[in-house]
């Protein structure tokens, strides 16, 4: 069987490799259009802010590796141009000259690039997005050539904290644009607030709830327009989220889902036959609640690969979902997120409530005991765990991945409150938080 995988990222070569270690008869082939495969896309505001020493340091695998160990046949720039389900061919353009390539099973694993509300950033020197290693390439050449003074961070999702964290921490005055007062709409106002405020205390600028418009170039500064003002920066960095990039599969005919991704069932299946997808390109559901969804998170990315890569290879096996579960820091504050928001389970008719409350991440008096806020989503009509979000300090927000385990498996607040969670002053309260959060929540009844 010849399998053809577009895209050598995380959901790419994690189908490609488990091709290869199930049926190593195959022949795989994977089209690259970029230098790099798998890499470590969720470092790059580290390596930006120094933290990560080398570029090298966020490449898992590298072309040679998955050449001679894997087995795997590796085409850095090489860029599909179209795909024929019903011919099972692809059209692949490298170095000007296209050809057509035939296959028996062909995995999407195209990701997503970054959104920038239509702006054509190409001839702006000053103007970055953070998506792939070519990105954090050129943001470290302009800051070694240019070292910029301010440094203008438009968007309030989790690339754009912990950018504006990493350019803070280097010196430059940084400003967060973004068009809303609160935060990414993953984050509840109660937790946005508390951000906020660290980020402010940090000494981040804020510039929220007015429309970003467009940008304009003025002279070696960048002017970015809000409404009808213009504030100059000496560089901007969009983060604005991402899109799917799936205009391949709806040219060929692909059923698109939620948010333009490529639509695929539990086995990583699309509406064509013998046709694939995985990672930032696809869809997911919501774990429990079947809702569909666009996830573009590194483990889902890894999972899908995976799981399209067994199903590829004869292994039946579907993909469990997700519960867009993540965590990320700002400067001393860690804040992660599971499940539902409140916003999300009301449309649902989960008649959701919220329980807030705010205690301590250890034993009030061991050292370095900390603040750590709770927010806890709860339906009424059954008492089911909807959703969780925690702000305290980064070790103690791990704490999510109870609530996590506690979403997927059903459970109610009354059986989380029943949970034998461990208990020693240096790591937690008698009450763990999670522990008190469900107490708190049963007096609400």
């Amino acid at each position: 069987m010849r399998v053809m995988v577009i895209g050598g990222d995380a959901a790419g070569m994690s189908a490609a490799s488990q091709i290869k270690r199930l049926r190593p008869e195959h022949e795989v082939v994977v089209f690259e259009r970029g230098r790099y495969i798998s890499y470590a896309a969720c470092g790059i505001p580290y390596f930006v802010g120094g933290a990560v020493g080398s570029l090298d340091d966020l490449l898992e695998l590298s072309v040679n590796e998955a050449r001679e160990k894997r087995k795997i046949d590796v085409r850095t720039g090489h860029t599909v141009t179209a795909i024929d389900p019903a011919l099972r061919t692809v059209t692949v353009e490298h170095k000007g000259i296209s050809r057509v390539e035939s296959w028996d099973r062909l995995v999407l694993a195209s990701g997503a690039r970054p959104r920038t509300q239509g702006i054509d950033i190409r001839g702006l020197r000053n103007v970055f997005t953070m998506n792939d290693l070519t990105d954090a390439r050129n943001i470290m050449d302009f800051m070694t050539r240019r070292r910029p003074r301010s440094f203008a961070v438009i968007g309030g999702g989790y690339i754009g904290l912990e950018a504006a964290e990493q350019f803070r921490g280097l010196g430059i005055d940084t400003t967060l644009i973004h068009r809303r007062e609160d935060l990414h709409r993953s984050f509840e106002k109660e937790i946005s607030d508390i951000i906020k405020g660290r980020l402010s205390g940090h000494g981040v600028a804020l510039n929220l709830g007015k429309p970003f418009v467009g940008l304009e170039k003025r002279g070696e500064k960048v002017g970015v327009v809000l409404d009808s003002d213009v504030v100059e920066f000496d560089a901007v960095l969009l983060t604005l989220g991402v899109e799917p990039n799936s205009d391949l599969a709806q040219n060929a005919g692909i059923a698109l889902g939620v948010s333009r991704a490529v639509r695929v069932d539990e086995f990583m299946q699309t509406d064509a036959e013998g046709i694939y997808a995985a990672g930032d390109c696809a869809t997911a559901r919501m774990s429990v609640f079947g809702i569909e969804v666009h996830a573009p998170l590194a483990l889902k990315a890894n999972k899908q690969g995976l799981i399209a890569g067994m199903n590829i290879a004869g292994v039946r096996q579907a993909f469990a979902g997700v519960l867009n579960t993540a965590i990320t820091r700002v400067f001393d504050l860690g804040v992660a997120r599971t499940g539902l928001s409140f916003d999300q389970a009301r449309e649902l008719g989960l008649e959701p409530e919220k329980v807030t409350v705010t205690s301590r991440d250890r034993a009030r008096y061991y050292p370095g005991s900390s603040p750590l806020d709770s927010l806890v989503i709860v339906s009424q009509k059954d008492r089911r765990v909807l959703g969780a979000q925690l702000a305290g300090r980064p070790e103690a927000v791990k704490r999510i991945d109870v609530y996590a385990t506690a979403i997927f498996c059903g459970m109610t607040i009354d059986q989380v409150f029943d949970l034998d969670l461990a208990y020693a002053p240096p790591f937690s309260p008698v009450y763990d938080p999670v522990l008190l959060a469900a107490r708190i929540a049963r007096k609400t009844r």
